[in-house]
């Protein structure tokens, strides 16, 4: 067959409707090729010319031709497991493209009863996770877990700071890594629902049931690569998750799972803020501040430091504790102020005595400390104000005096 052929041949190929896979129709137009070569080498030596043969024109053949590629396509697509519409795409190769895939993007949305969350997902396997809320009542904007290093980092945009905790010490904030959602997508009995239109869209639906709730997935027939997962939950209070915009292996930087580096980090673990700045005295005031607010016009009985911790003082913290009603903000100021108390070199002698000192108190000292190379005190009255106060001059600690 000369050249010219072969590039119609093509032409007419191109031009049909189905299409499966490059490898494929190459393969399969090159199999057609070579039977039609073959068939021309081919005579019967027992049958006589058919009429039709002898009168077929050029144009007849060339129609000729093309149908058998036609059927010699549909074959080889039949043999291959896949229907022209992609309407049998494989719930098993799904499996297996969700099971391949190094990245996953997607937005999520929750709702359950009444409230509704609205995230972007973003997943780099095989253990990062980020979740950045766009919508709802969640006391964080971004939330990255790290499954290698067992951690949970918060990022709270308003005080540009990241809370570094354990994963396990997050129920609220169980963030489902890809695994569970492959694990979700495995462990159920699946069933093909057939072609159908999802915004517009052809996809190959499937319906997986598990033990607690019905999954739906719509794939892509080209890609056979998942578009769209709902899950129905049978749960009390039942919740409905939709994954959409779904998007594999594209590229992300793994900076996007880091703590920005203008951020303070807090370690719950070994109570340690870092700061990406110095912390000075004014930080200390504005942490001191904030109690007062919440405690009856009072400073707290203990702030890094005070009375040794009795019984009856434990309660009276913990009472204390129970009246913060504050914001972000003011939980930040008071972290700070106690970061700059942990951050005071040895020999500084901080002391904390703020313990029934009413705010606006000019006589009576909150707390002192003694700066690096200085000979006296930084002594921190009810009012906020400083004084620099000799050794000698410091006022009693109220409980040595007790113990007289």
């Amino acid at each position: 067959m000369n050249v010219r052929s072969q590039k119609r041949i093509r032409q007419l190929f191109a031009r049909s409707r189905v299409t499966v896979d490059p490898k494929v129709d190459d393969r399969t137009i090159r199999d057609t090729l070579m039977a039609l070569d073959n068939s021309k080498t081919l005579k019967s030596a027992t049958r006589k010319p058919k009429i039709w043969s002898m009168v077929m024109n050029g144009k007849m053949r060339r129609i000729a031709v093309a149908a058998a590629i036609l059927v010699a396509a549909l074959v080889g697509i039949r043999y291959l497991g896949v229907s022209p519409d992609g309407a049998s795409v494989a719930w098993a190769d799904v499996l297996k493209n969700v099971e391949a895939a190094r990245t996953v993007t997607y937005i999520w949305e929750f709702e359950k009863n009444d409230e509704r969350e609205v995230r972007i997902v973003r997943i780099l396997e095989p253990y990062l996770r980020r979740s950045d809320i766009v919508e709802g009542k969640g006391g964080y904007n971004v939330a990255v877990i790290n499954t290698l290093k067992n951690k949970c980092l918060t990022f709270h945009p308003r005080t540009k700071t990241v809370v570094i905790g354990n994963e396990d010490g997050y129920p609220g904030l169980q963030l489902r890594t890809y695994e569970k959602l492959k694990k979700d997508l495995r462990d159920g009995t699946e069933k093909e629902l057939g072609s159908v239109k999802l915004n517009g869209r052809d996809t190959v639906c499937f319906e997986i049931s598990g033990e607690n709730g019905k999954t739906t997935v719509w794939a892509d027939p080209d890609t056979a690569l998942p578009i769209q997962i709902e899950t129905l939950s049978d749960e009390p209070g039942r919740t409905r998750s939709l994954r959409s915009d779904i998007q594999f292996d594209i590229e992300l930087d793994e900076q996007l799972f880091e703590p920005p580096a203008d951020y303070c980090l807090l370690d719950l673990e070994t109570q340690v803020m870092t700061t990406p700045f110095e912390l000075k005295e004014q930080h200390l005031l504005e942490g001191l501040a904030v109690y007062p607010k919440y405690l009856d016009g009072k400073f707290r009985t203990r702030y890094i430091g005070g009375r040794p911790m009795t019984d009856e003082v434990k309660k009276k913290t913990a009472a204390e504790v129970k009246k913060l009603n504050w914001s972000e903000e003011e939980g930040h100021k008071s972290a700070l102020g106690c970061a700059f108390i942990e951050q005071l070199p040895e020999g500084s002698d901080w002391q904390y005595v703020g313990e029934d000192v009413k705010l606006g108190d000019a006589t009576k000292a909150v707390c002192w400390y003694k700066p690096q190379g200085s000979t006296t005190y930084r002594v921190i009255y009810g009012d906020l104000s400083v004084k620099d106060v000799a050794p000698e001059d410091l006022p009693a600690i109220p409980w040595l005096t007790d113990q007289k």
